[in-house]
């Protein structure tokens, strides 16, 4: 007779439940952002808000993961900052209908989170591997919390979360 559990083996912890499947993008790395930034630089001619619309929403979120970073000179990001929320804003609004929790949008959310954050699962079963913990980028404390189903973030310290569009907003309002 066999018994069956709810129980992993120590290889699977770390990995998301597998009924909540997600594209996984490796974490942006200070090196491929501060490249990301200085070719974005080169081929806009410094003009970096016209560039904008020709981004592909990837490269929105990669500019904002960038800037998150803090370590561009303000002279290129004055004004950038607000029209970059706002392009954003217009692509996640028109993009909501297509799969706001899909797999794609779960990746993104999780590229974005581990670039400024390494993150665990909560546990061995099904249901805690679905919530992955780290580190808060914004308050330093080790309440944030990332939720696989919904595609959602929260942090139980500083009391911010949302989707992958407020994370990016955190990102560039929140300089820590």
């Amino acid at each position: 007779m066999t018994l069956i559990t709810d129980s992993a083996s120590v290889a699977d912890y770390a990995e998301p439940a597998t009924q909540w499947p997600f594209t996984d993008y490796p974490p942006l790395t200070d090196q491929e952002l501060g490249g990301f930034f200085d070719h974005l630089v080169n081929v806009s001619r410094g003009d970096l808000v016209s560039a904008l619309p020709g981004l592909s929403e990837p490269g929105l979120y990669t500019l904002a993961a960038a800037l998150g970073r803090g370590s561009r000179g303000e002279a290129l990001t004055e004004g950038l900052t607000d029209a970059l929320v706002a392009e954003l804003r217009w692509r996640n609004c028109r993009a909501m209908g297509t799969d706001p929790a899909g797999p794609v949008r779960r990746g993104r959310l999780l590229q974005m989170v581990r670039a400024f954050t390494e993150l665990k699962a909560l546990g061995a079963s099904s249901l805690q591997r679905q919530k992955l913990a780290g580190r808060c980028h914004f308050c330093q404390s080790e309440s944030l919390q990332v939720f696989l189903p919904s595609v959602r973030w929260r942090c139980f310290g500083c009391e911010r979360g949302g989707g992958l569009l407020e994370f990016a907003e955190e990102l560039l309002t929140v300089r820590a």
